[in-house]
């Protein structure tokens, strides 16, 4: 140690001398695979958010010292990692087949640790092992991991993140190297800010996106700061640090502040009766559709790429003409047959087009919307004549070029065995009871609409013209965010912004906020 003290507080990091590109590339690749067991990902979507595991390499490779033995130093940094050997089966997590192994072990680890009957496509370990004989099995795993790709092995285990970093044994070996005495990724971070810094380090990110440098920073020990010009990246860095980095405690008093606010809506929907129907079944889902009328014939044309509602039950929307009042009427056929599935699969909307199932005939969408129709011959200032809704507006109007239909209800039906509630599922057509609850729900928003608004609870904001957000308005004369809702979307999400204002705790609150969002990117009209 004495002949390194002098390097150990040189000004050259080791990020600056070598940095392992491509075992972090891998490691990178595995985490933002894993979709929805991402740390982050669960606060919400955030296109550029870095992967931790970089940012913890980064970290540490601008801490650690670049010292006149550049093969230890490397040692050293993936034993902190958990990307050496011993971290990488420290973090597997996964075993192979029996057959890889038994394929793989020499004669006499395969007369000692598999059945007699074993056979490379047929293979089993004897049962009841302990003592030299679990650790054979141990090491004859591990001597088959060691001959796989770093690739591979990724395959088999978890992420850094996910266990308590280097065990102490790694320990013993890092605090030789630099002089210290951590035995966690905090302590040792601490110590070699202070060595270099004086105090512990300060990470900065003004474009902090999702969170990810902060988050990882502060889990690190550094103090971490962040700032973003857009509110929802700067909510989510908010959370990351507050909520997902808070401990169990507050993870507890968040999940009990979350259901508190569902158990609250649910109770008030419930006496409001509008998601129950006669049977005492509870809705489930409801499937709306736009609808248009087709210029040659004057029928009016439910929209959809495809009527089929479910593929493993084989439920399908069937459009029975309705000659009298020139429209279709909407029937839900569960189990059909192969041919009627078939026909399902061929909708009314097609390749931008309204197929008409009346006459045959088919119309653009553009020539609908009246696309090219300037204001000085009643174009609407968006490149076509559909009407633009007004902030009042939760429905389109008679008249609009696109209307909405409610077509089919998904409702669960519970019922009880000797032990347990078991749920069954039925899709059912549109009745005259469902469409009297859709009125009932209408009139509730409207009783709510303008102080919701007022509040906060719902948008106001009209939506600014832009390259992604000019299509609403151009495709469906929306001109508010509120827009993207039905009126059942709105008196629900509604609910919940009413009771998440009244969680007390502000870090519960900023949690159910979060929630809250997810229930608008699941529940809109889009």
């Amino acid at each position: 140690m004495s002949d390194l003290t002098s390097d150990l507080t040189s000004d050259l990091t080791f990020i600056e001398s070598q940095f392992p590109v491509s075992k972090l590339s891998k490691e990178s690749y595995k985490e933002r695979k894993a979709n929805y067991s991402q740390t982050l990902t669960g606060l919400g979507k955030w296109w550029g958010r870095k992967p931790l595991v970089l940012v913890r390499a980064i970290i540490l490779g601008l801490l650690l010292p670049a010292t006149p033995d550049p093969k230890r130093d490397r040692e050293i940094f993936l034993k902190l990692m958990t990307m050496d050997a011993d971290g990488l089966w420290r973090r597997k997590s996964k075993s192979p087949k029996v057959g890889v192994l038994y394929a793989f072990a020499n004669k006499n680890e395969r007369s000692t640790l598999f059945t007699e009957t074993s056979t490379e496509a047929r293979a089993s370990f004897r049962r009841n092992m302990e003592g030299e004989t679990l650790v054979a099995r141990a090491a004859l795993e591990r001597r088959w991991f060691e001959t796989l790709s770093y690739d591979a092995q990724l395959e088999y285990c978890d992420r850094p993140e996910q266990i308590d970093g280097p065990d102490a044994a790694a320990w013993a070996e890092i605090n030789a190297h630099l002089g210290t005495q951590a035995h966690s990724l905090p302590e040792l971070v601490n110590a070699l800010g202070l060595r270099r810094f004086g105090h512990a380090p300060r990470v900065g990110d003004a474009f902090c996106g999702g969170g990810s440098v902060p988050f990882e920073a502060a889990r690190l020990g550094c103090e971490a700061y962040a700032s973003d010009l857009n509110p929802v990246a700067a909510l989510l860095t908010w959370g990351a640090l507050n909520i997902v980095g808070g401990g169990q405690d507050v993870a507890q008093a968040v999940a009990q502040a979350q259901r508190a606010v569902y158990d609250a809506v649910d109770a008030q929907i419930t006496a409001w009766g509008i998601e129950r129907n006669e049977e005492g079944w509870r809705a489930d889902a409801y499937l709306y559709c736009a609808e248009a009328t087709c210029p040659d014939c004057d029928w009016r044309v439910p929209l959809a790429p495809s009527w089929v509602i479910g593929e493993k039950t084989h439920t399908v929307a069937q459009l029975v003409p309705d000659a009298a009042n020139k429209r279709f009427e909407m029937v839900i056929k569960s189990a059909a047959n192969a041919d009627e599935m078939r026909a399902a699969k061929t909708g009314t909307a097609q390749d931008g087009d309204l197929h008409c199932p009346h006459c045959g005939a088919r119309t653009p969408m553009g020539t609908l919307r009246g696309d090219g129709r300037d204001p000085a011959n009643g174009g609407n200032g968006f490149g076509n004549s559909l009407r633009l809704w007004e902030n009042a507006d939760l429905l389109p109007r008679p008249g609009d070029v696109f209307g909405e239909r409610l077509y089919c209800v998904r409702w669960i039906e519970t019922k009880r065995d000797s032990e347990r509630e078991i749920e069954v599922k039925h899709y059912r057509s549109v009745n005259e009871a469902d469409l009297q609850r859709e009125a009932i729900v209408l009139h509730l928003l409207r009783e709510r609409f303008a102080e919701w608004q007022a509040k906060g609870f719902l948008p106001s904001a009209r939506i600014e013209p832009g390259e992604k957000t000019t299509e609403p308005i151009r495709t469906r004369g929306w001109t508010h965010w509120h827009h993207l809702f039905n009126p059942r979307q709105l008196l629900m999400l509604g609910l919940f912004a009413e009771q998440v204002a009244q969680v007390q705790d502000k870090v519960s609150r900023f949690a159910a906020l979060l929630s809250l969002g997810r229930c608008c990117d699941y529940n809109a009209r889009l």
